[in-house]
């Protein structure tokens, strides 16, 4: 965007390293139906577990959509090798995580 707030398409992109995950609530049209008013205190509820167990994992819950969540994880290209199609990414400096 420039100083305007107007949207530039020439401006160059950036390419980042990034894993995009989306989760949804199961059946939720139901759980709506018979929680009624109590229906947010429920996706609240669902959306504490799932940031906090993305976060523990390195990750970010990036927008929440009614139902549904973005997530992501970063990474630096240092820690990338891509394969010679560009298709598949490999973590150099794997880890595990209890």
């Amino acid at each position: 965007m420039n100083n305007s707030g107007e949207v530039d398409p020439m401006i160059p992109g950036k390419k980042i390293m990034a894993i995009f995950g989306f989760c949804d609530i199961r059946n939720f049209t139901d759980a709506t139906e018979v929680l009624q008013e109590e229906v947010m205190v429920f996706v609240n509820e669902i959306a504490e577990l799932v940031h906090s167990t993305v976060n523990h994992f390195s990750g970010a819950a990036n927008k929440n959509i009614g139902d549904a969540f973005l997530l992501v994880w970063k990474f630096q290209p240092d820690d990338v090798e891509t394969s010679e199609d560009g298709n598949t990414l490999t973590l150099k400096n794997t880890r595990s995580v209890q």
